[in-house]
């Protein structure tokens, strides 16, 4: 789906920048925004290490602190889901693709609110407390965060169309990632092999 030639990519939420370091190895340039100054020291450090060029800037990921126009591509993964306003982000983040550029967001559902789920999350915490001694709900979300976010448990697949539609991107396809599920879980230890029934996916539309 990506556009011949070297092409500029902006990872926005970054963090380590694990997904923008897999364009840079495909030989792109990459800069990477993240909030976090230690997410990105992180991610220097990976980009240093493996000899990219790569950028790295502290700033939001909802509203990108850069010109209209400046990327071939905009990526993001499990980042939407956490914005108060995620109908403006990709709105902003069409801004700074040039014509013709594409945005990749991979996002997904992860509680869907049944009793399957909600077992499956008990028995899991249940395990990990047990085994790693460590209460597995540390470092949730608090509920007045929760309150400040539409997609708190997820993006369904049918919302990130809506946005992109909304945005104006054109060509938009939705790809259903089940395969790579399927991988990740045969590497998983049982007891998160147990919680793992989430659906994940990549939704692609071209400014």
């Amino acid at each position: 789906m990506l556009p011949p030639g070297r092409l500029k990519v902006l990872d926005v939420g970054c963090g380590t920048c694990e997904i923008g370091l897999l364009f840079a190895e495909m030989g792109h340039h990459v800069t990477g925004l993240d909030l976090s100054e230690k997410m990105l020291a992180k991610a220097r450090e990976k980009a240093s290490r493996r000899g990219f060029d790569s950028i790295f800037k502290k700033g939001d990921a909802e509203t990108p602190p850069f010109e209209a126009r400046s990327f071939d591509i905009v990526v993001n993964r499990h980042l939407l889901w956490t914005f108060p306003h995620p109908d403006t982000a990709v709105m902003n983040w069409k801004k700074v693709l040039r014509k013709g550029g594409k945005l990749i967001v991979v996002d997904g559902v992860w509680n869907d609110g049944s009793l399957e789920t909600k077992v499956r999350r008990l028995v899991n915490d249940f395990i990990t407390l047990l085994v790693e001694r460590r209460n597995p709900r540390k470092g949730h979300y608090s509920r007045e965060i929760d309150s400040e976010l539409p997609n708190r448990h997820g993006v369904p697949p049918e919302k990130m169309l809506e946005y992109f539609r909304a945005a104006g991107f054109k060509n938009i396809k939705n790809l259903d990632l089940k395969d790579i599920m399927k991988l990740q879980k045969k590497k998983m230890p049982f007891r998160k092999r147990i919680a793992y029934n989430y659906n994940y996916h990549l939704i692609c539309g071209e400014n």
